[in-house]
């Protein structure tokens, strides 16, 4: 017989470490429905689940199980009858605070449909967007997208892209391909004399223009519709970001679109991409890299990837630019700045 202490039955050497990998969907399913049915807004008071359930028109018994669910998961507490926001509950879950992540959640959430089906995916090598999907509609969709980019940047992507920059006395920002101008925000706002124009498509721009009024900047962020392969940028900007557009294009248009860039900028003019890349090699990262590395391919672009930052850099440099600078952050993205050399 073994003296060998025996694994714990979720070990990673256990056949229940596969049946949990296979449930974890659960969990997601469990953070959707609470985000779409209001349940955080309802209880950052505490309430019994017999009130949650009137106030929801609701089954009782389902609406008591759905809740102790929520418990599990640490989302929510039960004392003396009533349930209420655990702690990052309230923090993040509820609409209109601060750290609020609900929208990224939901717009993750959205590509259910699309990962379900990632078996012919793979097999056929394509593309499945929540739309095509059924599981969303387009306005869905968009929505959910560009507010959840917006949740990520407010909580704190937002900040870490304003302290790894330095673009005192520039005046001009591109931003192309610039969503809900989360960033462009942010930047106006750091720097006082900075003005933006946005480039983007329509659905995109109607939730920057909301945005935009929201912060009072209509008269220092201008939103353009249209291809910022094909708009008229100019040549006078001096500054020039690429945020979440490189991870959903082919490195056929990532490349050109630097090219574009390049022209855009005055001499000395800087570039900045943030975005999904390989420059941290720690595990979580990995991890992380190999995920979004499929995740780009079925649901944005099958000729795209998670790229290595060193790529990135190459086709900065092959388009012009010079004094390439990798710089990984402590969140998901990563930066890759230079320069447009002085004539």
């Amino acid at each position: 017989m073994s003296d060998a202490t025996p694994l714990p039955p979720d070990s990673d050497n256990s056949s229940e470490s596969i049946n949990a990998m296979g449930r974890r969907f659960w969990e997601s399913a469990v953070l959707r429905a609470a985000i779409k049915l209001g349940v955080f807004g309802l209880l950052e008071r505490p309430r019994s689940s017999d009130d949650v359930a009137r106030t929801l028109n609701a089954s009782p018994t389902f609406v008591r199980s759905f809740l102790d669910a929520c418990v599990a998961l640490e989302l929510l507490e039960h004392r003396d009858q009533v349930y209420a926001n655990a702690p990052r509950a309230s923090s993040f879950l509820v609409r209109g605070g601060d750290g609020y992540v609900g929208d990224l959640a939901l717009h993750i959430t959205n590509h259910w449909a699309v990962w379900g089906q990632l078996d012919r995916l793979v097999l056929e090598g394509r593309t499945l967007t929540p739309p095509e999907s059924g599981y969303t509609d387009a306005a869905t969709y968009w929505r959910d997208y560009m507010l959840g980019q917006h949740n990520r940047a407010q909580t704190g992507q937002a900040q870490h892209l304003v302290r790894s920059v330095d673009l005192r006395g520039r005046r001009r920002l591109l931003d192309l391909g610039g969503g809900a101008a989360s960033y462009s925000i942010a930047l106006c706002r750091a720097y006082p004399e900075l003005h933006a124009t946005v480039v983007d498509r329509r659905e995109p721009l109607e939730v920057a223009r909301r945005l935009v009024d929201e912060q009072g900047l209509q008269d220092r962020i201008a939103l353009v519709e249209g291809d910022f392969l094909k708009v008229d940028l100019g040549e006078d900007s001096d500054v020039v970001l690429i945020s979440g557009v490189v991870v959903a294009v082919s490195k056929a248009t990532a490349r050109r679109l630097f090219r574009v860039a390049f022209n855009a900028l005055r001499p000395g003019g800087l570039i900045i991409v943030q975005d999904f890349m390989r420059i941290d090699t720690s595990p979580a990262r990995r991890f992380m890299d190999a995920m979004m590395d499929l995740y780009l391919r079925i649901a944005f672009n099958p000729d795209t990837g998670d790229y290595a930052g060193e790529e990135v850099a190459a086709w900065l440099q092959e388009a012009g630019f010079r004094g390439t600078t990798l710089t990984p952050l402590p969140t998901h993205l990563a930066l890759v700045t230079a320069h447009k050399p002085q004539a």
